[in-house]
């Protein structure tokens, strides 16, 4: 099969041909009909995120189910199927308080072992979720960052008269503010800078309210003027960038929480005192659970949260360089692939 390779350390890949692998017992082997770029991709191609060498990358998916090992009874061959990536034990202490994702002996599609920017990837039948035939495979693919967004959002526990700020109008902000309306909050702000004029204007086209930081002006005075001098209670941090950290302890009300969902490399210096003075509740939140995947696909299913809009591109597995160029020039905000050919 035709697969993207990661053989050496640095930057770089490969597209060669491998051998297709077996499904093991408990596994089914998928051929993946559509696989989404993720941004914690990037660290992995330019060699800034170790992994196992060489090395198949890729856990934003969806496919067909074309064989399975003994011992996977729920689902049949031909089945089309979303897969999240994580893999998790389901006997350690965090696994049984039902935090998958915590799992002492984790394991994640893509990131641990072989993904899917290939013509076939085999996983465990346990990380599976059904795909309605309404929607197409990049819808299904597009499930994980939903699912990463869902997680948070799900942890601030939002009600009907909060206001809510994401930083960052990536794929799991954009989610994240989509999500924050689904569970009711009275307004949603994103937040980005003058670059991403254009991602801010899809978060307008979604209905939600884009917010470009101006430099050298407060933000917390550009959120007041907006929402008649209130702070938000909950602040989404989506960016992956540790020098947001302080301006969303800035814009968050006294007795807020602050969500961070951005996977972070670098250090960061934030304000304790400000954490204590001001009672700020600080969350992390990581992948998510099996049961939040089959929720965001359900919320996609109903129409609830739109994944097209964020697909600016489709190409095909060969041309990933050039998916990858684009996200690395924030010239694209998903970019979705095909293994075997467009959709």
């Amino acid at each position: 099969m035709l697969a993207v390779v990661k053989e050496t350390t640095g930057s770089g890949y490969v597209l060669k041909e491998v051998p297709t692998p077996e499904p093991k017992d408990g596994e089914v082997l998928i051929r993946v009909e559509a696989v989404g770029i993720c941004g914690s991709d990037l660290p992995i191609f330019s060699g800034h995120r170790a992994v196992p060498l060489p090395f198949i990358p890729g856990h934003e998916f969806a496919g067909t189910i074309v064989s399975k090992g003994h011992h996977v009874e729920q689902y049949e061959v031909g089945d089309r199927v979303a897969p999240g990536l994580v893999i998790h034990c389901g006997e350690c202490m965090p696994c049984r308080r039902g935090q998958e994702s915590l799992c002492d002996r984790i394991v994640e599609t893509g990131i641990h072992v072989d993904g899917a920017f290939a013509e076939y990837v085999t996983v465990p039948g346990k990380v599976l979720h059904p795909l309605p035939e309404t929607l197409t495979f990049a819808d299904g693919a597009s499930i994980d960052p939903v699912a990463s967004a869902y997680r948070p959002i799900k942890k601030a526990g939002i009600g009907s008269e909060d206001i809510v700020v994401v930083f960052g109008p990536g794929p799991i902000g954009i989610y994240a503010a989509q999500i924050a309306r689904v569970e009711g909050a009275r307004r949603t702000f994103v937040v980005g800078l003058s670059q991403d004029r254009e991602r801010l204007n899809m978060v307008d086209s979604l209905g939600l309210e884009p917010v470009e930081a101006i430099p050298g002006t407060s933000l917390v005075d550009q959120i007041r003027d907006l929402t008649g001098g209130i702070l938000p209670r909950v602040v989404v941090e989506a960016t992956g960038n540790p020098a947001v950290y302080s301006t969303c302890l800035d814009v968050v009300d006294k007795g807020g929480k602050l969500v961070v969902a951005g996977i972070v490399h670098d250090l960061s210096t934030i304000s304790f005192a400000q954490i204590v003075r001001r009672e700020i509740i600080i969350e992390g939140s990581i992948c998510y659970t099996w049961k939040e995947f089959g929720e965001s696909l359900q919320l996609v299913a109903d129409g609830r949260v739109q994944v097209q809009p964020l697909i600016t591109h489709h190409l095909p597995l060969t041309d990933i360089g050039t998916g990858l160029q684009l996200l690395q020039e924030k010239k694209a905000v998903k970019v979705m692939l095909y293994p075997h050919g467009m959709e």
